[in-house]
């Protein structure tokens, strides 16, 4: 009994950390996560890089590197495939072992179709996020865009991609990952291999909304069918015997859970994998329907918070000209929703008429830096 509650504070502390030093962990910082951040990601990879040297040669540090780079730094489908393997495992297990208590005093057979309709709107939003373009920017829409998104001379500034030799319109970004520009970039998220940006940022909130629903709904089914058998076999009512020392127990929770866990230990997996999902997700969702809210993308929100940064440690006056800044960008909460789900097509803009020589944004003369 003791290795349980063992085990469950292990996962729930170890899993809490983790999403900490993912959410608030800094290279440079001294709060609690930043000092996790710092141990989990450059302390302990140096240290595992020293032993695998000591233990294989300096040719394994070098494996160890090429594989990091290529897992974490180049657009590969290895998360994909993961995820893939996370949520048509999870269905088929669920399928497997959840379905046959259904229909029961509790649930009718109807969950079973509404469970697979889920499922499969999961995998279609998944697919269009993956698929979509994000909003690659052109020589053809590159002037359009610059109309469409002005530049704020807060966090946007007038310069010219050195990659892509274009000018770079206000709220995008070049990401190294898919090797173009994206307009109104939010980031690169690995589960769908490709950039948030103005062109799928509404199926990549429709991912998170989704698979929400599907961590949720799978843990109201799964706990309600852990209530029913408890229920049928009346175990709340009943004396449970130690197998090796023959003493007799009266029913309680915990009991109970452990007497579920092992006669229905799949259904519990399950059950409490959505809830831990559901929450993560949760907050994700809320967090991005948040920054659409202020018209800020992930992008932007980091740039902010820099640029505050700064005019706090500049002078005393850096503190009032922090009240100074405006999102030039948010126009409120029916337009900003509205941008995201009802966005333009940037793949349909166009130049109306060309340019005179030497005036054109790819080839635009003047003070524009390159970044």
């Amino acid at each position: 009994m003791s290795f349980f509650y063992v085990s469950i504070a292990v996962y729930v502390t170890v899993g809490g950390l983790g999403v900490g030093i993912f959410l608030w962990g800094k290279e440079n910082g001294n709060s609690f996560f930043d000092k996790l951040y710092r141990v989990v990601c450059v302390h302990l990879p140096w240290l595992l890089k020293k032993c695998l040297e000591k233990c294989c040669g300096k040719r394994a540090p070098a494996a160890l590197d090429a594989i990091w780079v290529y897992v974490c730094y180049t657009s590969n489908p290895l998360v994909q495939i993961f995820y893939l393997m996370v949520v048509v495992g999870g269905y088929a297990t669920f399928v497997a072992y959840g379905y046959p208590h259904m229909p029961n005093s509790m649930l009718s057979s109807i969950h079973k179709y509404i469970g697979f309709v889920i499922f499969v709107t999961c995998l279609a939003v998944w697919w269009k996020a993956c698929s979509t373009n994000p909003g690659s920017i052109t020589h053809d829409n590159v002037d359009k865009l610059c109309e469409i998104y002005e530049w704020d001379n807060q966090i946007f500034s007038s310069a010219r991609c050195k990659t892509c030799d274009l000018l770079k319109p206000a709220r995008s970004k070049h990401c190294s990952l898919c090797n173009m520009c994206i307009a109104r970039f939010d980031h690169h998220c690995i589960w769908i291999n490709n950039c948030v940006g103005i062109g799928n940022h509404r199926y990549f909130l429709a991912f998170l909304g989704i698979h929400l629903v599907i961590c949720f709904y799978g843990f109201g089914l799964g706990t309600t069918i852990l209530y029913d058998i408890a229920v049928r076999k009346e175990l709340f009512s009943a004396v449970f015997v130690n197998p090796v020392t023959r003493e007799r127990y009266n029913a309680t929770y915990l009991i109970v859970l452990q007497y579920l866990l092992a006669t229905e230990s799949m259904v519990v997996f399950i059950a409490v994998l959505c809830a831990i999902m559901g929450i993560v997700l949760f907050g994700f969702f809320g967090w991005h329907l948040n920054l659409v809210r202020t018209a800020t993308t992930t992008n932007e929100l980091s740039k902010w918070n820099y640029i505050k940064w700064c005019l706090k440690h500049e002078d005393p006056e850096g503190k009032e000209k922090i009240k100074e800044l405006r999102n030039i960008y948010n126009r409120g909460f029916i337009s900003n929703f509205r941008e995201v789900f009802f966005p333009i097509d940037v793949l349909s803009l166009r130049q109306d008429v060309p340019a005179p020589k030497g005036e054109t944004s790819q080839g635009k003369k003047g003070k524009v830096k390159k970044t």
